[in-house]
């Protein structure tokens, strides 16, 4: 037989041989050494860092105890091993009135949950009682009374799950209720709000201090609306008057002494007031009154006022100027 013929390798050869198994063995020790670090901190994770105690700040309308034997985490379950996000958004749902939940890590062992609440704004018939709703729109209780909150008529809710926000599936009305609500909020108006009837989506009517019958029309204009009504309210009217409130076609407001009965009606959604039947025959006939009887520096005078409810930065200063009333204001 033919010997085969032995190959010797070079010295540059062998260096690469040695510097291969060298690497090799080094991430193969990369992996142990990895493997080692993550099972102690497993370890130490499952051993250690357990929840020992549960504190609640904040909570007024729910007991402390009773947010703890809500919440997801419990004592004995690990301090880092749950999301937070997770666990504030069930517990939003859970308890209705919370409006914000923040939890914080107190190493070795404990929990923080502070915690804000909401308070019911408006009531809505619903289900024999009065489902009732913050100003967030969220659904805080189903009631049998309206528990004295200003009272939304003219709409139907379906089911409306405690702890959500009023939606578009709950009612076709809900997007102008929050709508109102949201600017109420802002105009610092809901201590005085009684009622609002959304049975007319063109014919809002809002109830105001218990003697006044806001007719917004819709709510494109309602923030400037409820700012004018504010005006005439302090500035024209006495403590005693009782009526209605409404924009003619012109963007003009009208005031017309009514009844505390027909106010009532109006936000009971029984009646409207009749009043005012008609905003638009009213008017054309409170027009031509007015110039029958006016003379012609005061006509000039109501001209210029009601050129003057155009200005934007000026609305709300020239509001005694521009209102027509039925009454002696």
């Amino acid at each position: 037989m033919r010997r085969r013929k032995r190959r010797y390798k070079t010295p540059e050869q062998m260096r690469r041989r040695v510097s291969r198994r060298q690497r090799f063995f080094h991430a193969i020790g990369r992996i142990l050494f990895l493997g080692v670090l993550l099972a102690a901190a497993i370890l130490a994770l499952t051993v250690f860092f357990k929840v020992d105690t549960i504190t609640v700040e904040g909570a007024q309308k729910y007991r402390a105890e009773e947010i703890v034997a809500g919440m997801d985490v419990k004592q004995g379950d690990n301090l880092y091993l749950w999301n937070k996000v997770k666990v504030s958004d069930a517990m939003l749902e859970k308890f209705p009135y919370l409006q914000s939940v923040q939890i914080r890590r107190h190493l070795p062992n404990a929990l923080v949950v502070s915690v804000t609440e909401c308070s019911a704004s408006v009531a809505i018939a619903s289900n024999g009682g009065y489902l009732l709703l913050s100003k967030e729109g969220k659904a805080l209780e189903q009631s049998a009374t309206s528990n004295g909150l200003p009272v939304v008529t003219g709409m139907t809710l379906s089911d409306v799950p405690l702890g959500r926000i009023l939606s578009e599936e709950s009612s076709e009305s809900a997007e102008e209720l929050l709508t109102i609500l949201q600017i109420v909020d802002a105009a610092d108006m809901h201590g005085d709000l009684n009622f609002i009837n959304l049975s007319d989506l063109r014919d809002i009517h809002i109830g105001y201090q218990k003697r006044f019958d806001i007719r917004v029309g819709s709510v494109d204009n309602l923030a400037y609306y409820l700012r004018f009504a504010q005006t005439v309210i302090q500035d024209r009217l006495s403590p005693s008057d009782i009526g209605q409130l409404y924009w003619d076609a012109q963007n003009r407001l009208h005031y017309v002494p009514d009844t505390a009965e027909n106010i009532e009606k109006a936000g009971m959604g029984l009646a409207a007031s009749p009043t005012v039947t008609n905003a638009a025959t009213e008017d054309a006939a409170r027009q031509t009154d007015a110039e029958a009887s006016q003379s012609s520096a005061q006509s000039q005078s109501d001209t210029d006022a009601t050129q003057n409810s155009d200005n934007g930065s000026d609305e709300e200063a020239d509001a005694a100027d521009e209102v027509d009333t039925d009454g002696d204001v």
